[in-house]
C-alpha cells in the first residue's frame, strides 16, 4: 500500500464581484500565479529543526514547505534511522542529501514527486559498471535551468537540477540513455557515457512559434505573420453538442463578437469581426471553406471534420480577398489523412436540451384582477365577475403557456471517420448523423452528412487534392418567429393564463385576440400539433486541385470548385384546426417553394518561395473566375377541401385561390490577386498585397475595384542586442507589427444599379384585349460602387517564462465610406427613395489574448486563456438627413435609427419619466409656458397613472424630436475566459463568455405595455399605479401609448457559463488495438447572469437587418444542454 503526502498549503480564493474588474486583473493574476508556481517549483528553500524525528514526519514538513509529494511503501520505511537536522533556508537538494545520509533508502525526483525506495544490495566492486553522472543544465542563453528533470530512460532513477543548474545522477550504466526535460523546452536524450561531467543546453520549444496558420491562398508560420490572425483550435471546442461551427466561436477569439441570436435548430450565430461597418450591405464575415469562397451553408459542415479555424482581421491579412473582406474572413480547413497513420474514430453524443429560464408573469388571479380593473377603467363590465370560478378551472397559477409550448428535447449525434494512407496517397473519410429536437414543440433538425478528402502525390513535383462534402437535412421550423402575436414564442408569453389549454370535451381552445380585429386564432400547442412547416436542403460541394513545381521554388496550382444546392419548403394547415372550426371555414391552406443554387469557382495561382542567404521571399500571383446562379419557384393555395393530399394537390384549389411566383438571377466575378512576403534574417518582415476585383452587380463604369494593403513586422527578440540583454532571460519572444490597407464590401443584391422591371399582365387594354405592361421597381443608379474600408492595425506579440505566458495585443481603427443608403427623392419621380453611395462610419478598439500554462507537472496541468476586446463604432455621415429610421416594430414605434455621432443601429426613444401621480402634477406642468415644459405625454394621456416623458425641446408636444440616444446594441467590452485542468487521465474544461455595455429592446414587453386587453403582463405590473398606490411609477391599466421609450430598453450585459466538460481518458484500460478512448459529460449555456428580463439577452428578431442586433420580438430562445459522449479510436 502506498502513502501520499500532499502539499497542505491553502490557496486563497478571491471572489470578484465586478466582471470588468475580473477582466482587468486576470492578466496580472496569471503572471503572479506563474511567478508563484515558478518560485514554488524551482527555487525551493527548506527550514527544519528536528531531533530524533521519523522520516515520515520530516517528509510531511518538507512537503508542506515545498509542494513536493513523497511516494513510498510502508515496507521501505522499515529499519530507518531517526533524523537529526537543523537547517535554515537551505536548498531542497542539500536537505534531501542530509536526511538520506546513512539511510537504507534512495530517492528519485521527477516534476513535483519524490519516489523513495530501498537501496539494492551492493554489487561486488569487480563486477560494477555503474557510475555517478554529473552535469549542468542551461538554456541557449547560458542561464541555469533550476528544477530540470534528469532521469534514466526506462528506469526509475532520476533527479532534478539545483539552483545553479547542476545535478548528480547516481548509478548510471554506460549504455543508459538520460532524458532531460524542462517545461517550455524541447526534451533531450543523451547517452550516460557522454555526460560524465558535461553542460547540457536545452532549446526553447518552438512549436508555438512555428505553428502554421492558414491565410488566403497558403499557409505561413505564426512567427512570420504581419497581419492580425486569430486561431481557434478544434481541440478547444471538441465534443460540444453543436451543429454549426459558428456556434463554437463565442468568446474564443479576440475582436470577434459572436451572438446566438436564434436558438432554433439549424440557426446560426451573427458574427461581427471588429464591429459593424455597413448600414444596408452585410456585416457578416466572408467564409472560405477548403478554398470555396462564400459558397457553403454552415449547416452542411460537420464540426468534427474541422482541422483548423483561422480568422483574418486586419487589412494585411484580408486584402487578398478584396471586395468581400471588409468584415473579416473566416478560413476553415477540414481534416486530411497522414501517411502511414491509419486511424478510425467513432464518437457518440446524446443529451437533452431544456429552456434555461422562465419569465416572471402574472398568475391567473393577478391577471383576472388586472383585466377587470382595465374594463372598469373603460366603463365596461368586468370579464371575470367571479374570479374564483375561473381559478377553479385553471388553478391559481393558471395555464402555463410556456410549459405547454416547450419540452425537454433530445439531442443525438453519431460520427465515424477513418484516415490514413501512404507516402503517395492519403485519405480522410467521415460520416455524421444528427437528430436534434427543438425545445419548442414540433421543431427540430435531422442531418446526414458525409465527406471524402483525398491527396495524391504523383511525384516529388506533382500532387493533386480533392475535397467533397455531401449533406441532406430537414428543419422543422414551426411558426416561431412570425411576430409577437401569432408567433409561438410571443404567444406563449402574452396569452392569458385564465384561458384553459383544452375545452371540457378535450379539444383544443382557440382564442380571440382583440388586438387583431376580433379574428379567431390558434394557440401555439394547437399549431405545433396540427400544422406542418419544414424545409429540406440537399448540398454537394467539391474542390479539385492540381499542383506542379515547375522549377525549384516555383509552383503552379489550378483548382476548380463547385457548390450545388437545392431546397424545398412546405407548409400545411388542415381544415379542422380549431380556429377554422370556430368560424365555420373548414378548408385547408398549403404552400410549397423550391430553390436551386449553383456556384462554380476556378482559381489559378503561381507561387515562388526561395531563400537567398539571409533574405527570404514568398510571392503569389493569381487569377480567379466565379459564377453563381440562383432560382426559386413557389405556390400557395387556400380553400382546399381535402386534407389527405396536403401540399401534393395544389390543382384542387380554385384558380382565384392560387398564388404563383418565380425568380432567377445570376452574377459573375473575375479577380487578379498578388502578394509578396519578404523577411530578412527572420527579423524584419514586409508583406504587400493587392486584389483587383470585377463584379457584375455594380454599375458598368464601377465594376472594378483595387484593394491594396501592406504590413510590417519587427521581431525584436531576434536582435543581437536583445538576446544579450538581461530581459532575454524572461522574455522569450517579442515582436511589433503594423498594417494599413483597403478592403471592400459588395454584399448587396443583384441588379441594384439597374432600373429593373416587373411584368404586369392585363395592366391595360389595347385593341379590346388585355395587354402586357411592365412596372419599374427601382430607380437606376449608374454611379453605384463598392463600399470601401481602410484599416490601421498596430499589434504586439509577447512570450514570457519560456513560453508559459503569451500575450497578443492589437489596436485597430477602421473607416468605411461610400456606404449604400436609401435617400429620399422627389415624389414626382414616382418613387420614394433611391440607393446611393453616401454614408461613412468608423470602428475602433483594442484586442487582447492572454494564454498561459499556469501549472504544468507530470500528473497535473492548468491552462488558462482570456480574450478581452473593446469596440466603439460610430456613424460619421448620413447625408443631409439628421436621422434615418432602420425598423418598424409593427406597432407604429420605431426604435433603431442612424444618427451622426452615435453607434450603428443605436436605440432611440423618449426618456421615460415615470407616471403622473396626481392631477396637481399635471396641472402644474401644463401651466408652464411654451418652451419651458420638462415632461410631456401623448394627447389623451394627461391623466393620473399615465406615462410621461422628458420634453427635450420644451414645446409641450411629444414627437420624434423628443427621441434621444438610449443605448447601443453592441457590447463595449466582450470576450471569454477559459480554464482547462488535467489530472492524470481526468480533464475538466470550463469556459465563460461575457459582454458588457450593450442594451436590448424588449418589443414583447412594449407590446404588452399596460393594458393590451387579454394580454398577460410581467408580474411587476401588480405594483402598478392605482388610486390606492399613487406613488408607484409603473403605469396604470390602459396606458399603452405606442411611444418607444427607455422603460423597455434593458441592460443586456451578461456572464454566461458557455460550456463545461468533464472527460476521462480510458486508454490505459483498453487493449492494444484501441489507440484512444474517452468518455465525457458536457453542458452548454449552464448558467446565465444578466439583468435582462426576457428569455435571453442575445436573441434578435431582426437577423435579416445587418444593423439591428438587439430586438427581442419573440425570438426562439437558446437552449441549455446536458450531454454524455464517448470517443473511441482504432
Amino acid at each position: 500500500m502506498y502513502s501520499f503526502y500532499f502539499n497542505k498549503s491553502v490557496q486563497r480564493l478571491c471572489c470578484i464581484r465586478q466582471i470588468v474588474l475580473i477582466m482587468k486583473l486576470t492578466t496580472l493574476l496569471i503572471i503572479l500565479t506563474m511567478l508563484q508556481v515558478s518560485a514554488a517549483s524551482f527555487a525551493q528553500k527548506v527550514t527544519l529543526s528536528e531531533k530524533n524525528s521519523s522520516l515520515e514526519k520530516v517528509f510531511d514538513k518538507i512537503s508542506t514547505q515545498t509542494g513536493y509529494d513523497f511516494l513510498f511503501t510502508r515496507k521501505a520505511m522499515e529499519n530507518t534511522k531517526p533524523v537529526n537536522i537543523h537547517v535554515k533556508d537551505e536548498e531542497l537538494a542539500v536537505v534531501l542529501q542530509k536526511i538520506f545520509e546513512g539511510q537504507p533508502l534512495k530517492y528519485n525526483m521527477e516534476d513535483l514527486s519524490i519516489v523513495v525506495t530501498r537501496k539494492e544490495a551492493a554489487t561486488p566492486p569487480h563486477t560494477s559498471a555503474f557510475a555517478d553522472v554529473s552535469g549542468k543544465i542551461i538554456d541557449e542563453k547560458g542561464v541555469a535551468l533550476i528544477g530540470a528533470t534528469i532521469r534514466i530512460k526506462g528506469k526509475s532513477n532520476g533527479t532534478v537540477s539545483n539552483a545553479d543548474g547542476s545535478f548528480t545522477l547516481q548509478n548510471a550504466a554506460p549504455g543508459d540513455i538520460l532524458v532531460i526535460s524542462y517545461a517550455g523546452f524541447v526534451t533531450q536524450e543523451v547517452k550516460a557515457s557522454d555526460v560524465s561531467s558535461l553542460t547540457i543546453t536545452l532549446k526553447v520549444d518552438q512549436k508555438k512559434l512555428n505553428e502554421y496558420v492558414v491565410v488566403g491562398y497558403g499557409t505561413v508560420q505564426r512567427k512570420d505573420l504581419t497581419g492580425a490572425v486569430s486561431s481557434v483550435s478544434p481541440r478547444d471546442i471538441d465534443n460540444m453538442p453543436v451543429t454549426r461551427v459558428d456556434q463554437m466561436l463565442q468568446g474564443r477569439a479576440a475582436g470577434v463578437d459572436v451572438k446566438s441570436t436564434n436558438g432554433a435548430p439549424g440557426s446560426g450565430a451573427t458574427i461581427r469581426i471588429r464591429g459593424s461597418r455597413s448600414i444596408t450591405a452585410t456585416n457578416e464575415p466572408l467564409y472560405v471553406i477548403d478554398g470555396l469562397i462564400d459558397a457553403i451553408n454552415l449547416n452542411t459542415i460537420n464540426p468534427e471534420d474541422i482541422a483548423s479555424i483561422d480568422i483574418l482581421k486586419d487589412a494585411s491579412a484580408t486584402a487578398i480577398y478584396g471586395s468581400r473582406a471588409a468584415n473579416g474572413v473566416i478560413l476553415i480547413t477540414t481534416k486530411k489523412g497522414a501517411p502511414n497513420q491509419n486511424n478510425t474514430n467513432v464518437s457518440v453524443i446524446t443529451g437533452v436540451q431544456t429552456l434555461p429560464k422562465t419569465l416572471d408573469l402574472m398568475n391567473a388571479r393577478q391577471f383576472a384582477e388586472f383585466i377587470n380593473e382595465s374594463r372598469i377603467d373603460q366603463n365596461r363590465a368586468p370579464i371575470y365577475p367571479n374570479i374564483d370560478s375561473i381559478i377553479g378551472v385553471v388553478g391559481e397559477k393558471g395555464t402555463n403557456w410556456t410549459d405547454a409550448t416547450t419540452r425537454p428535447a433530445v439531442y443525438q449525434s453519431y460520427n465515424v471517420s477513418t484516415s490514413g494512407g501512404t507516402e503517395k496517397m492519403t485519405y480522410f473519410i467521415s460520416g455524421n448523423v444528427i437528430d436534434q429536437q427543438g425545445i419548442i414543440n414540433n421543431t427540430g433538425m435531422k442531418k446526414y452528412q458525409g465527406r471524402v478528402n483525398l491527396n495524391k502525390k504523383f511525384s516529388d513535383r506533382i500532387d493533386m487534392g480533392l475535397t467533397m462534402n455531401a449533406s441532406h437535412y430537414r428543419i422543422d421550423q414551426g411558426n416561431v418567429n412570425y411576430g409577437s402575436n401569432s408567433g409561438w414564442v410571443g404567444s406563449m408569453i402574452t396569452l392569458p393564463p385564465t384561458m384553459p389549454l383544452r375545452k371540457p370535451d378535450g379539444t383544443y381552445e382557440s382564442y380571440n385576440p382583440i388586438w387583431y380585429s376580433g379574428g379567431i386564432m390558434d394557440t401555439p400547442p394547437v399549431v405545433a400539433e396540427m400544422t406542418e412547416n419544414y424545409n429540406t436542403v440537399n448540398d454537394l460541394q467539391g474542390n479539385l486541385y492540381l499542383q506542379a513545381e515547375i522549377i525549384k521554388g516555383l509552383k503552379l496550382k489550378s483548382a476548380i470548385g463547385t457548390s450545388l444546392s437545392n431546397n424545398k419548403s412546405v407548409y400545411f394547415q388542415p381544415s379542422n384546426i380549431p380556429s377554422k372550426v370556430a368560424t365555420n371555414t373548414m378548408t385547408a391552406n398549403a404552400s410549397s417553394s423550391m430553390g436551386t443554387s449553383t456556384y462554380v469557382l476556378n482559381e489559378n495561382t503561381l507561387t515562388y518561395d526561395r531563400n537567398f542567404g539571409d533574405h527570404h521571399i514568398n510571392a503569389l500571383g493569381g487569377v480567379t473566375f466565379e459564377h453563381r446562379q440562383n432560382s426559386t419557384m413557389g405556390i400557395s393555395v387556400t380553400g382546399l377541401t381535402d386534407d389527405i393530399m396536403k401540399y401534393n394537390n395544389f390543382g384542387a384549389a380554385a384558380q382565384a385561390n392560387r398564388g404563383i411566383s418565380s425568380q432567377a438571377e445570376e452574377n459573375n466575378r473575375q479577380s487578379y490577386l498578388g502578394r509578396v512576403n519578404y523577411d530578412y534574417k527572420a527579423r524584419y518582415y514586409l508583406t504587400m498585397t493587392g486584389r483587383y476585383d470585377g463584379a457584375s452587380n455594380f454599375a458598368a463604369k464601377n465594376k472594378w475595384g483595387f484593394f491594396p494593403s501592406f504590413g510590417v513586422k519587427w521581431r525584436t527578440s531576434a536582435e543581437p542586442f536583445f538576446q544579450h540583454s538581461a530581459i532575454n532571460k524572461v522574455v522569450n519572444d517579442l515582436a511589433f507589427r503594423a498594417s494599413y490597407g483597403k478592403s471592400g464590401n459588395q454584399g448587396i443584391k443583384n441588379y441594384q444599379s439597374l432600373a429593373t422591371l416587373s411584368p404586369n399582365a392585363g395592366s391595360y387594354v389595347f385593341g379590346g384585349a388585355p395587354a402586357l405592361g411592365y412596372t419599374q421597381l427601382i430607380v437606376a443608379n449608374p454611379d453605384l460602387t463598392w463600399e470601401t474600408s481602410t484599416q490601421l492595425d498596430i499589434g504586439t506579440e509577447l512570450s514570457l517564462f519560456n513560453g508559459r505566458l503569451n500575450l497578443d495585443a492589437n489596436y485597430y481603427s477602421t473607416k468605411t465610406k461610400n456606404l449604400l443608403l436609401e435617400v429620399q427623392i422627389p415624389q414626382q419621380t414616382g418613387f420614394v427613395s433611391r440607393l446611393v453611395n453616401l454614408g461613412k462610419t468608423e470602428s475602433k478598439g483594442f484586442e487582447f489574448l492572454v494564454s498561459g500554462d499556469v501549472i504544468r507537472t507530470k500528473d497535473f496541468s492548468w491552462k488558462s486563456t482570456l480574450t478581452l476586446s473593446t469596440n466603439t463604432q460610430n456613424v460619421l455621415d448620413i447625408g443631409p438627413l439628421d436621422m434615418i429610421s432602420l425598423d418598424n416594430n409593427g406597432y407604429g414605434a420605431n426604435t433603431n435609427y442612424l444618427k451622426v455621432g452615435v453607434p450603428i443601429g443605436a436605440n432611440f426613444g423618449a426618456e421615460y419619466g415615470g407616471v403622473w401621480h396626481n392631477q396637481q402634477e399635471i396641472d402644474a406642468e401644463l401651466a408652464k409656458p411654451a418652451g419651458g415644459r420638462t415632461l410631456v405625454s401623448p394627447s389623451g394621456f394627461y391623466k393620473p397613472g399615465k406615462p410621461r416623458y422628458a420634453d427635450q425641446n420644451g414645446d409641450g408636444l411629444l414627437n420624434v424630436n423628443d427621441y434621444v440616444y438610449l443605448g447601443t446594441p453592441n457590447p463595449k467590452l466582450f470576450g471569454g475566459f477559459g480554464n482547462t485542468f488535467t489530472y492524470k487521465d481526468l480533464s475538466l474544461d470550463i469556459f465563460f463568455q461575457y459582454n458588457q455595455g450593450n442594451t436590448m429592446y424588449n418589443d414583447i414587453e412594449f407590446f404588452m405595455g399596460a393594458g393590451a386587453e387579454y394580454t398577460n403582463q410581467f408580474a411587476y405590473m401588480v405594483n402598478r399605479w392605482t388610486p390606492q398606490n399613487p406613488n408607484s411609477d409603473i403605469p396604470a391599466v390602459n396606458s399603452r401609448d405606442n411611444v418607444p421609450n427607455s422603460r423597455f430598453l434593458h441592460d443586456a450585459s451578461l456572464i454566461r457559463l458557455k460550456s463545461l466538460q468533464l472527460s476521462y481518458n480510458l486508454k490505459r484500460f483498453m487493449p492494444r488495438a484501441i489507440k484512444s478512448a474517452s468518455i465525457y459529460l458536457t453542458g452548454t449555456n449552464l448558467l446565465l447572469f444578466t439583468k435582462y428580463n426576457g428569455f435571453d439577452p442575445e436573441v434578435n428578431k431582426e437577423n435579416d437587418n445587418s444593423t439591428i442586433r438587439a430586438k427581442d420580438d419573440g425570438t426562439y430562445p437558446n437552449a441549455r444542454t446536458f450531454a454524455f459522449g464517448i470517443n473511441v479510436g482504432f
